[in-house]
């Protein structure tokens, strides 16, 4: 029981920083989409566009989170030590979902007007965060 108490704690510690970054990020595809939209009175178009690309984001971090449910369920937990190396080998999963996740931002980002892209800034310096750069091409790809 203590155990599985502590591979639970470790898992949400890992997550708990998950979106706290430097980086004015938006989270595409997380809960807040309908935020995103409202705020950035997004039209048909964009609209369009940010559902494919969460559809895209879902799909792409789905191997990974694969991979990170496997580390989970065969890595040894049995003590301290062992939870390190869990939280080593995890490190890295979690830093490709994040990246991921940058890039389809930054891909909605580049399909803003330039209102909607200032109200970006705004929001970013009032968060006292880091603005990411819009990607124009659709070439970027996720890890």
């Amino acid at each position: 029981m203590k155990l599985k108490y502590y591979s639970i704690l470790l898992f949400f510690i890992c997550f708990s920083s998950f979106g706290q970054t430097d980086d004015c990020t938006l989270g595409i595809g997380g809960k807040d989409t309908e935020t995103i939209i409202n705020v950035f009175q997004l039209d048909d178009e964009q609209l369009v566009k940010m559902e494919a690309w969460i559809q895209e984001l879902k799909k792409t971090n789905e191997v990974i989170e694969e991979q990170i449910d496997v580390l989970l369920e065969k890595h040894p937990q049995s003590n301290e030590e062992e939870l390190r190396v869990l939280a080593e080998k995890f490190k890295p999963l979690r830093a490709r979902i994040i990246a991921n996740s940058k890039i389809y931002d930054q891909k909605l980002l580049g399909i803003l007007n330039e209102k909607q892209y200032q109200r970006y800034i705004t929001l970013c310096t009032e968060a006292m965060r880091r603005p990411l750069k819009g990607l124009i091409s659709e070439d970027a790809q996720p890890e």
